[in-house]
């Protein structure tokens, strides 16, 4: 790959001597300290220009330099008016005042934004700084606003937000709702005069490394998730208002797991449920998918380096295959999904009491329509996601054999994975033209029969362990469709027609098992993934047999297939063991609760012994960092934190040490 072009030099401007004195010098405004940051051109020795850097400035008009003075007083002035604004939350005259002052030096941070962005863009900055300075320019500036305004917002219900207001609770949150805001504004306001350059570097380092920009996408993804869902259009209540429970609340949509501190029917409004239908439809699909899918309708032709990056994430044969696969996974989907709602739709129809909010009582209420409850409970299965709308879940539904297999086909469509489903469709074209199609790969043949083996083995489990205990009160048939529902959704699916509270610890074990292996891998699911569960299982079968090498379905597996399945294990076990000793440190509940919560959270399952609602601040942060590195993969995250590896020109001498 060939460097970056350097910088276009500039003649550079005299240096101090005895006919340039300092005294000449013009003031340094922050314009011209903005301009120091960019680097310098590169003089005949290598010395940078800081003189030229100075006149360059100056040749902003005088209004412009004069508007945003010098830096120490804005950023001194908006500390301190972050510490009293702090201090004073909220006391309506006093805040209403610190809020003004915000609004009107919202231009100036703006202007600030505005000229950081554009001076790199006119002196012709490397490419990846000019894609990245729009983005950050337009998300800061939104948030921005958004936090000034929702500020007013809840000054408007000082009355009723405040400190001495009736509710000590209600008032405690808008408090902490306000400050959230204010601190928002503060970091947006001047972390971008300070960390414009980190932010822009990270983001077009991610650009072309696809670990990184998987990890960056859903890392901004669910920090934009977790704003929405706490702002007061979003909630019923202003009292369940908590940025913590919103973060924790988007990563887990945006992760596909199903976790859920809240209940959604009686917490967001339809705004907020939107919200969450949208990150979890960005979580299954991937922001790079639905970015280059768009990319494809517009006309857009992509370049070079995003054609690789893309390629590489989604697993494509080749660069004129990429365009395909996209629009195919995109469309194939939505398809699947609109199928699935249908189908929902009728199973809803005849249950009236899905048509009304949350009402006490009623365990199917809270959707408010039957076509919104359809859609995105037929979103939320197929993406492996388990959120659900109504008061109670699914169980209400435990008898109804239409949406227990409709949600059961769902997931587990969803769990396979889109080179499994490419496969299968031509396979059914070939044999619909009467031709005889190949032999399927060993990925979908192990990939199906795995799948298979383990729908059966989950049935079979929880229809011993759990007749006589939580299904007790059911008929055998609604016992077998509960358990193969179940067996389903340990495939990273949260959706459950049965209590897990009332399971007991064997079920909670062979729970954890069977989540932990997960789905298969370019799916919507989480866990281990089924091919690398194989792949471990028949490199135990050749070593305890003395093979040479461990195969599968008559096919060699090769070393470094194998050396990835053991490391992608190790790191997962040694994770959920390291995120389960901070939980039990943090939290003062059920041990096998907690342990079913990690694993849970690690494989994004999203099933839960109802403790998710339980955890503290400390425990529902720990969570969600489980989420997020279980969504993104533990091999990823070692990937995207590493550094590229020098090829050696030596070999180590080889040693022995003892094994077992």
């Amino acid at each position: 790959m060939d460097p970056p072009p350097l910088p276009p030099s500039r003649p550079s401007a005299p240096r101090d001597g005895p006919d340039n004195s300092p005294a000449e010098r013009p003031p340094l405004t922050l314009a011209a300290l903005v301009a120091s940051q960019r680097p310098a051109p590169a003089g005949p020795a290598g010395a940078a220009d800081p003189a030229s850097v100075v006149a360059a400035a100056r040749k902003y008009p005088g209004w412009l330099r004069f508007a945003w003075l010098k830096p120490v007083p804005l950023l001194a002035g908006s500390a301190v008016l972050l510490a009293f604004d702090l201090a004073f939350a909220i006391h309506p005259r006093i805040s209403a005042a610190l809020t003004a002052v915000e609004t009107l030096l919202v231009p100036v941070w703006l202007t600030v934004l505005i000229v950081l962005l554009w001076r790199p863009l006119r002196a012709g900055a490397r490419t990846e700084v000019k894609r990245a300075g729009p983005v950050v320019f337009l998300l800061t500036a939104c948030l921005l606003l958004a936090c000034i305004g929702e500020k007013w917002l809840l000054l408007r219900h000082a009355a009723e937000l405040g400190p001495l207001a009736e509710g000590a609770d209600a008032g405690a949150r808008g408090v902490v709702l306000y400050r959230t805001y204010t601190v928002l504004a503060f970091i947006l306001a001047n972390g971008a005069l300070l960390g414009r350059r980190p932010v822009e570097r990270l983001f077009a380092t991610a650009a072309d490394h696809p670990a990184r920009l998987m990890m960056v996408s859903f890392g901004v993804a669910a920090l934009l998730g977790s704003f929405l869902l706490t702002l007061p259009q979003s909630l019923r209540n202003i009292a369940d208002a908590s940025f913590v429970d919103g973060l924790f609340m988007a990563t887990s949509a945006v992760c596909v797991t199903g976790l859920a501190v809240h209940n959604l029917a009686e917490t967001y409004t339809p705004f907020g449920q939107a919200v969450l239908l949208l990150l979890i439809q960005i979580g299954g699909l991937g922001i790079m998918v639905l970015s280059t899918f768009f990319a494809i309708l517009a006309g857009r032709r992509l370049r070079l380096r995003d054609a690789a990056v893309m390629a590489e994430m989604i697993d494509a044969e080749s660069f004129a295959r990429l365009r395909r696969n996209v629009a195919a996974i995109v469309l194939f989907t939505l398809g699947i999904e609109a199928v699935g709602a249908l189908a929902l739709l009728i199973s809803f129809v005849p249950h009236h009491e899905i048509a009304s909010g949350p009402v006490a009582g009623v365990p199917l209420s809270g959707a408010g329509d039957h076509l919104w409850a359809a859609v995105f409970h037929a979103v939320s299965a197929f993406c492996n996601a388990g959120f659900s709308l109504f008061r109670e879940g699914l169980v209400p539904m435990v008898g109804s054999p239409a949406v227990s297999l409709v949600v059961t086909a769902l997931v587990v469509l969803g769990g396979l994975g889109f080179p499994v489903h490419d496969e299968l469709l031509r396979q059914a074209r070939l044999r619909l033209r009467g031709e005889r199609p190949p032999r399927m790969s060993l990925h979908s043949r192990v990939v199906l029969i795995t799948t298979a083996v383990l729908l059966a083995l989950g049935t079979a489990g929880f229809l011993v362990l759990e007749a006589g205990r939580s299904m007790a009160g059911l008929s055998w048939p609604v016992k077998v469709l509960a358990s193969l529902f179940q067996s389903a959704m340990t495939r990273t699916a949260g959706f459950n027609t049965i209590d897990f509270a009332l399971m007991g610890p064997a079920t909670w074990m062979f729970t954890c098992i069977l989540m932990l292996i997960g789905g298969a891998p370019g799916s919507t699911a989480g866990g281990l993934k089924v091919t690398t569960v194989a792949a471990l299982f028949a490199t135990l079968r050749a070593e305890l047999r003395g093979e040479e090498a461990p195969h599968l379905l008559g096919r060699a597996l090769p070393a470094g297939t194998v050396r990835r399945a053991m490391g992608v294990a190790f790191l997962m076990v040694a994770l959920v063991a390291g995120f389960l000793f901070v939980l039990l440190v943090l939290e003062p509940l059920d041990p096998m609760g907690l342990a079913l919560e990690t694993v849970s959270a690690f494989a994004t399952v999203g099933l839960s012994a109802n403790v998710t609602p339980s955890l503290g601040a400390p425990g529902k942060l720990v969570v969600t960092l489980a989420m997020f590195i279980g969504r993104i993969g533990p091999l990823t995250l070692a990937l995207a934190l590493a550094n590229q590896a020098s090829a050696r020109s030596y070999r180590l001498p080889e040693e022995r040490v003892g094994i077992g």
